[in-house]
């Protein structure tokens, strides 16, 4: 985690970044909010995904508390927004989405259910593939990193979803049951 801050903070980050990571370095639930704000998020999946001593297994046994289910509220100083950050996660239920970003990493065939009428954000790293279900009307945008994979399994025709790809190696597929003409996805270039 040391290693972690030191390039994070060599890194020309905002001087308002740098000393969040300061105030939060001995708190774990800081640590993970932290992480969830969406200007975070680019740069922790990219950093794990480099293999640059974040690995999975130390980000379960180090907050594992704090992961997978857990709750994080107003991570980007939105009032009444959730977050939640999943690593590993391979239980064999699904995820019944009820926050409205997650970060999603590490997690083989997770099957992410989306209630009516929400409309989270997604981000999915570190080699994940993950199946959506939207339950109607629900506009989810997801950002994917390296060779992550998303599946729309079930969307019906009131729902969209745009995905933003953030590598070429990232994969979009509509499943069988994907109703819905309204998946868009385009290719971004990721600046850290």
């Amino acid at each position: 985690m040391l290693f972690f801050q030191k390039n994070a903070l060599l890194n020309n980050l905002c001087d308002k970044w740098k000393n969040m990571w300061r105030a939060s370095m001995n708190d774990k639930e800081k640590l993970v909010k932290l992480s969830l704000m969406q200007q975070s998020i680019p740069f922790f999946a990219s950093y794990c995904y480099e293999g640059r001593g974040l690995t999975k297994d130390y980000i379960i046994s180090t907050f594992g508390y704090y992961i997978n289910g857990y709750t994080i509220r107003d991570a980007d100083s939105v009032n009444g927004y959730t977050y939640g950050l999943y690593a590993g996660y391979n239980y064999d239920n699904d995820i019944m989405l009820d926050k409205d970003v997650i970060h999603v990493m590490w997690c083989d065939n997770l099957r992410i259910i989306i209630p009516q009428t929400k409309s989270p954000v997604i981000y999915i790293s570190n080699n994940s593939q993950v199946n959506i279900v939207c339950e109607g009307y629900n506009h989810p945008h997801i950002y994917l990193f390296d060779k992550s994979k998303v599946v729309f399994e079930d969307v019906d025709t009131e729902s969209s979803a745009i995905v933003f790809r953030y590598s070429k190696e990232s994969i979009v597929n509509l499943g069988k049951f994907c109703l819905s003409n309204n998946i868009k996805s385009f290719d971004k270039q990721l600046k850290l």
